[in-house]
């Protein structure tokens, strides 16, 4: 395929192959106007292609390397595969509303994750004819061209591709300067990844909760091609965690980069992994906020969500318009309920879900303080 003066290894290879037959598959139901869809989750569309990509990679990969691990989109998370150190990651379809809407901007994408760092990846956008892969240490490459990240060094003029009401929130004490911004933006994140690799774009910025299978593939990609993928923090991605997700995204030139995260990092977001399920690693995660053991009483944890008044504070906009998800006797309860709902804050960095924990209530008659 592309030239270079290593050959591919077996499983990127084999990585191709599986993502290229699930777009030829995507690509034909999308052509005939096969995209109907429904809702797995509230807000999270779902098609048949996005299935049967699933189901079309995995018995590609899984077939021939059964030892690995699973982490996709579409398929439940597994104890087996948060304890493996070699994992497929996929995202069947990144992109499915503009698959559902008969546009063009969605891709077929899967990487190899080793150790927590992905080592080679394919985003395969067929509507497109767009082919994006690389591997550790041989390049990016485009439909057999090397890919490298543009050398824009200042943010003033940059092409960025972000939500421009984000950029434009009343909240940021220093306003973005003028930039080009990508109208209409894709809604697949790793195409927006791969158009920042072939030096089209500068920049790319996200500051909510990105999905493992939404960035693997792209971060690999963006690193090989001469650029760095992380956090707003400047933080190193690193995959299959207990939750298998990043706070946020920053994907740009190796100039560019460092100023973008200077801008942005004051922006408190949490890391997804500060919660640790029973089973993982412990080791592996940034921080234990609180461990997930079974409850000895029943403790009340609240789930409300709001629009913020500044992206980097706790004030709300408008206490009357509050969303109450819920009560919860156990953090996992409470943790399980804002992760959905969080979920839903795609695009509106604005919109925060956060969990409350009960430690101390007053009786109002007796005037009694009871300590939880």
């Amino acid at each position: 395929m592309q030239a270079t003066d290593t050959p591919f290894s077996d499983d990127f290879m084999l990585l191709q192959e599986a993502v290229i037959e699930a777009g030829n598959m995507a690509l034909a139901r999308f052509e005939r106007g096969d995209t109907k869809a429904w809702e797995k989750t509230p807000g999270h569309p779902v098609t048949n292609a996005d299935l049967e990509a699933n189901r079309i990679i995995k018995r590609h990969l899984t077939g021939n390397r059964p030892d690995y691990g699973w982490l996709s989109e579409e398929t439940a998370l597994s104890r087996d595969t948060h304890l493996s150190d070699v994992v497929w990651c996929v995202d069947p379809i990144d992109g499915t509303r503009a698959f559902m809407g008969g546009e063009p901007y969605w891709a077929i994408a899967g990487a190899l994750v080793k150790d927590g760092r992905a080592v080679c990846g394919v985003v395969h956008a067929p509507a497109l004819g767009e082919t994006y892969a690389a591997e550790r240490g041989k390049g990016a490459w485009l439909n057999g061209q090397r890919l490298l990240t543009s050398s824009c060094d200042e943010e003033t003029g940059c092409k960025m591709i972000a939500s421009e009401s984000m950029l434009t929130h009343p909240a940021w004490r220093v306003p973005w300067p003028e930039m080009k911004l990508a109208r209409p933006k894709p809604n697949a994140t790793l195409l927006r990844m791969c158009w920042v690799a072939t030096g089209e774009w500068d920049a790319t910025l996200a500051l909510w909760r990105k999905s493992d299978w939404d960035l693997a593939a792209g971060t690999v990609i963006v690193e090989e091609a001469g650029g760095v993928a992380s956090t707003h923090l400047g933080e190193s991605f690193r995959f299959n965690r207990s939750e298998p997700a990043q706070r946020s995204l920053i994907a740009a030139g190796k100039r560019l980069h460092p100023l973008l995260v200077e801008r942005v990092k004051g922006v408190r977001l949490p890391d997804p992994n500060w919660t640790v399920r029973p089973y993982d690693r412990a080791n592996d995660t940034e921080q234990t906020k609180m461990a997930d053991t079974p409850d000895t009483k029943q403790l009340l944890h609240l789930v409300i969500g709001g629009e913020l008044k500044d992206v980097r504070g706790i004030e709300f906009e408008d206490l009357s318009k509050l969303d109450f998800v819920g009560a919860f006797p156990s953090y996992k309860a409470a943790y399980d309920a804002w992760k959905n709902a969080a979920q839903r804050t795609v695009d509106h960095a604005e919109m925060r879900y956060f969990i409350l924990h009960a430690h101390r209530l007053l009786d109002p008659e007796t005037g009694s303080h009871h300590h939880v």
